[in-house]
């Protein structure tokens, strides 16, 4: 059938009334105008029960959205009803085909429109939004989890559907926790049509309730994971396939989106906030900040305890916590009272708030408390939005603690899993630096950077077996095409400079070269405890991409400063899983010894603290699989099999 449409006022009541529409119904005109959509089109839902009389669409359209759809039965025929917001509603009635990606993006567009001229509106836009991709991908819930900047934790921020108390069960994961701890860890969907043989999904209401087909989609940027999109059914005979390749279209323009709203959120508070820094006015630049968390949350009042001991307020907040001073969330961590965050082990009354740490960089500068007289729903739907708001004005209070991170560097050399390099935020292509061995003489004064390799000894490895006299000429020749690629005036060279009879990589600020990167988050991790160490070594572990120069691997001038990185690496995941398993989370801690095993396949010491941390978790039958998988290695070198691993595994060895 060709789509038919008409036009209701805001009451529900038909205005226009098209021929499509008369010829479809049988209904001219003038028998129509005037009457309820409802008791005119009489439609039902696939039980059969009335569900014109509580039009879902008009409900939407009512509540804030661009636009709203449901599935709709008359006479018999499976219909598709959808609404629009246009000067009332315009309806459009067409065969039922399930909800096409260009419907999901037009009112993705809508949401992202509204949400940019009404941020008060946040979470209203957020929830009607979930509403109609809901409906149109015909699944019965939607859940959308937003990722804190630091990517420490997941929080359930808008939620549509039925079954609302089971779903709240669980509104808050962390990074490697649960489903969507597991999608931001592994930025891959996870799709299951048998729900409650699942041990990874950790809500049991749910399960009980009967959901079978459960999806989890990372919303991501090019620079991390901004949340995790989840659709559920009781449907076992979902078409996931169809989903997905919805999902991949509309979910990198919902990233985006979210990405552009979240930073914007606080924009004119961000201006009065530089103001009065620039008349030495911190405090009431603090006060601002204040103010516009206090809007966005909902809250009746605020605390907030800064590191140099000063304390403001706002609004109606309860006495201050006497326990601020050693409070966990100095650590980074999130806790709240009512709110399903990790609880306040210091609350001696029932009143809800959240307690959040004001992070600038990678350290706390402060804590919050929000207090609420009446708790939001989702009960932490304000956490993860407050955190990009907070961030954003304390990167403009102490710009001093993000500097490194904020300069764009004019030269940006990535060498973890093959050489890269970026000049003005362009990436250069191999033929930007003429010869091919340019390239390779890059790599050799990055394998030896700091120090100066003399003409002969740069010549011996890139023409090994030949007369350094005989290939001094190329030599130059190929110091020239290297520094028309990288300096920014090759007459007065600052990157490949001349010392005496050699040369080195003399990089000059602002410049960026990620192995530095690396170290330096190292040594500051090195420093620090908890979750702020954690929050380190998991920036530093994604800069290591793969092994040094891996796009050299016969280099024996490489071997040694690659195994030097590969073991920084090694380190810095079983430091990782140390911290995770004492914060309380060992989803994240099996997921760092994976990665020392994908590094290093036979360190024994990565073994036994997986397959122990399995067996303390209660996954036994992957503990075996994981000893199985370590004895057939083994033995194929012919190499001793630990009885220790297999006692710890409960197997025969």
């Amino acid at each position: 059938m060709n789509p038919v449409h008409w036009q209701l006022d805001e009451q529900g009541r038909i205005v226009a009334w098209n021929r499509d529409a008369a010829n479809f119904f049988g209904l001219p005109a003038s028998a129509v105008l005037s009457r309820p959509c409802a008791e005119v089109v009489g439609g039902t839902d696939p039980f059969g029960r009335p569900l014109c009389p509580r039009c879902p669409v008009q409900r939407e359209i009512r509540y804030g959205a661009y636009q709203a759809s449901t599935p709709l039965t008359w006479q018999g025929r499976r219909l598709w009803c959808q609404g629009y917001a246009d000067n009332g509603i315009r309806i459009e009635l067409k065969a039922s085909a399930g909800c096409q990606p260009g419907d999901l993006l037009t009112s993705l567009a809508w949401a992202t429109r509204r949400l940019t001229a009404e941020p008060g509106r946040f979470f209203q836009t957020l929830q009607a939004f979930l509403s109609v991709l809901r409906r149109g991908l015909g699944m019965e819930a939607a859940e959308l989890f937003l990722a804190d900047p630091q990517e420490h934790y997941l929080v359930l921020t808008a939620y549509d559907g039925v079954h609302r108390e089971a779903f709240m069960e669980r509104p808050w994961f962390a990074w490697g926790e649960g489903y969507p701890g597991l999608v931001a860890l592994g930025h891959r969907a996870l799709v299951t049509h048998d729900l409650a043989a699942d041990d990874r999904y950790l809500r049991q209401k749910v399960k009980k309730l009967g959901y079978k087909t459960y999806v989890c989609y990372p919303l991501e940027l090019p620079h991390g994971l901004i949340g995790v999109l989840n659709l559920a059914s009781r449907d076992p005979d979902v078409e996931d396939q169809a989903l997905l390749q919805t999902l991949n279209l509309v979910g990198p323009v919902l990233a985006a989106s979210l990405y552009t709203v979240l930073t914007r959120l606080g924009e004119s508070g961000l201006h009065a906030i530089a103001q009065a820094l620039h008349r030495g006015a911190e405090a009431e630049g603090l006060e601002v900040l204040l103010g516009q968390a206090m809007e966005l949350s909902g809250a009746s009042g605020v605390w907030l305890a800064l590191k140099d001991g000063r304390n403001l307020s706002q609004g109606r907040p309860a006495a201050a916590c006497p326990h601020l001073a050693r409070c966990g969330v100095w650590q980074g961590r999130v806790q709240g009272v009512k709110t399903s965050l990790e609880p306040c082990p210091h609350a001696r009354d029932g009143r809800p708030r959240y307690c959040l740490p004001l992070w600038s960089g990678a350290r706390v500068m402060g804590v919050q408390q929000f207090h609420f007289a009446r708790l939001p729903q989702p009960p932490g739907r304000a956490v993860a939005a407050l955190q990009w708001l907070l961030r954003l004005g304390a990167e403009v209070l102490w710009p001093t603690e993000i500097k490194a991170a904020t300069e764009t560097p004019r030269l940006e050399i990535f060498t973890l899993g093959g050489l890269r390099v970026r000049r003005d935020g362009e990436t250069l292509s191999a033929k930007a630096f003429g010869r091919r061995q340019a390239l390779t003489l890059l790599k050799l004064l990055l394998a030896y950077r700091g120090q100066t390799l003399t003409r002969d000894e740069l010549c011996a490895h890139l023409w090994p077996g030949e007369e350094p006299e005989q290939t001094q000429g190329r030599l130059h020749v190929l110091v020239h095409d290297l520094r028309q690629a990288l300096e920014p005036e090759p007459s007065q060279p600052q990157v490949v400079v001349r010392e005496g009879e050699g040369y080195r990589l003399a990089l000059q600020a602002p410049y960026f070269v990620d192995v530095e990167r690396f170290e330096e988050l190292l040594r500051q991790a090195e420093r620090e405890e908890g979750a702020v160490a954690l929050e380190l070594l998991r920036q530093a572990l994604a800069l290591y991409r793969g092994d040094f120069l891996a796009d050299e691997p016969y280099a024996d001038w490489a071997e040694l400063e690659r195994s030097y990185l590969r073991e920084r690496a090694v380190g810095a995941w079983f430091r990782v899983a140390e911290i995770a398993l004492a914060l309380g989370q060992p989803r994240e801690a099996l997921e760092a010894y994976r990665r020392i095993l994908t590094l290093d396949p036979w360190r024994e010491e990565a073994y036994a603290e997986l397959i122990q941390t399995l067996m303390m978790t209660g996954q036994e039958p992957e503990a075996r699989s994981i000893f199985q998988q370590y004895r057939v290695r083994m033995e194929r070198e012919g190499l001793p099999v630990s009885t220790y691993l297999a006692q710890m595994a409960r197997v025969s060895a």
